[in-house]
Formats: C-alpha cells, structure tokens, sequence
C-alpha cells in the first residue's frame, strides 16, 4: 500500500494507533529523562525497577488469596448462603453476576462455565455447603486477581521509594567533570531499556483499569486496542494472565 492511498484522518483518529504513538512517544521522553539522571544512577533505577516488579507480583501472588480468606470469605459465603436459602435454586450464573458483575464477561463466564456442571443439581436445601463451594470456585477466583493487582501497586509503590533514595545520592555523578557527560549519554542508551520496564508497569495500570471498569470506557478496552502493536504484545507477557 502506498503511502497516498492511506486515509491519514482515519488512521490519526483510531484509538489503536495513536495509543501506540503515545507509547512510543512516552519510551523516548523516559530515555532522556533517565540521559538526564546519568548511567550509574539509570542502572540503579531500571534493575531496582525490575527487580520492584517481580518482588511486588511474587508478593501479590501470596498475599492476594489470604487476604480474600481471611477478610472476605466468611462475608461472602455467608451472604450467598442466605440468597441461595431466599430462591430455593443454585443459580451459579446469576450468583457470579450478583457479587462480581463488575468483572469483564468473558472473565465471569468462563469461571462458572467450569464449575457449573458441578453444582448441577445441587440442593438449595443443602445451602451453607453449595454457598461454600460457589465462594471456593467461582467468588475467590474471580476477586482475587483484584485483589492481586491492588496489593502488587501498594507493594511496588513502596519498594520503588527505596530505590528512589538510592538514585538521587547516584546523580551527583554527573557533577563531576567529564565523567558527567559521558554518564549522561550511557545513560540514554540504557534509559531505553529502563524505560520499557516503565512502559511496562504502565501498561499494567491500563490493563487493570480495562479490567475493574469491565471494558467500558470507550477508548480504553479490548476492542478499542485490538490493532495496537503494543498493547497486542504486552499481552502476551502479561504476568496477570
């Protein structure tokens, strides 16, 4: 395709493409701003950065079911007992629906799909033990990737302070006379690379926000960035997933 037959106005106005420009566009202003702090102190902050992700997703993996066993589960099992006992059927659909609708529908369908043979025929009578089941494999597994996410940004956001401190005794490296200019320019090339993991961490917050409004803002969900290069690839790496 040459480049006189491309509907330039169509392409400049589809959300994919310019979230792709704004992505690419973020990745270079991140290089200069790490060229700005300098090599040693861009090392610091891009290893400190990664290292921040991993810690807080490892942490998140742990503390995300225990938080839901030991603040939620009773409240839960508790209340879809008592809707169960109210309509005297087992409506696993309607009970995911009921306490977790805000999810995106594909996520909720698929959770009950594997579980609603099993409650097949269960007795309302029976309420507390199916109400415990429902909680066990279709609430928890549905509410804790949520509260995965929320745990692994408070816990980023405190391991990333601690590095931050680190960083701003390394920039005074650039104060010093030629050995400043050089750090800065090191520094650029390895931004980029520091850069991708910021890139990285923020597409994870767009992810998690396509995720807790269910897909419904218009310009930010799947359909909207189903042609977008990045965020297509960033799914495939997506450690939420």
């Amino acid at each position: 395709m040459s480049l006189q037959n491309i509907d330039w106005q169509a392409l400049f106005t589809k959300p994919s493409f310019l979230f792709d420009i704004l992505c690419a566009a973020a990745l270079i202003l991140l290089a200069l701003v790490y060229a700005h702090k300098g090599l040693l102190a861009t090392l610091v902050q891009g290893i400190g950065t990664l290292a921040s992700l991993i810690g807080a997703r490892l942490f998140a993996d742990w503390a995300a079911p225990v938080v839901f066993q030991n603040f939620l589960a009773k409240s839960f099992t508790e209340r879809v007992s008592e809707t169960i006992t109210a309509g005297g059927t087992v409506d696993v659909a309607a009970l995911a629906e009921k306490y977790a609708g805000f999810l995106p529908r594909s996520l909720v369908d698929s959770v009950v799909a594997s579980v609603q043979q099993t409650l097949d025929g269960a007795l309302a009578s029976n309420a507390a033990s199916v109400a415990d089941t429902v909680v066990t494999q279709v609430i928890e597994p549905l509410f804790t990737p949520v509260i995965a996410i929320i745990l692994f940004f408070v816990m980023f956001a405190l391991l990333r302070m601690v590095i931050s401190l680190l960083v701003t005794l390394l920039k005074n490296v650039n104060k010093i006379p030629g050995v400043g200019d050089v750090n800065k320019a090191l520094g650029f090339v390895v931004g980029l690379g520091a850069g991708a993991v910021d890139l990285f961490l923020a597409l994870c917050v767009v992810w998690a926000l396509i995720v807790i409004t269910g897909g419904g803002l218009p310009f930010l969900n799947e359909t909207a960035l189903a042609d977008s290069f990045v965020y297509q690839l960033f799914s495939r790496i997506n450690p939420f997933v």
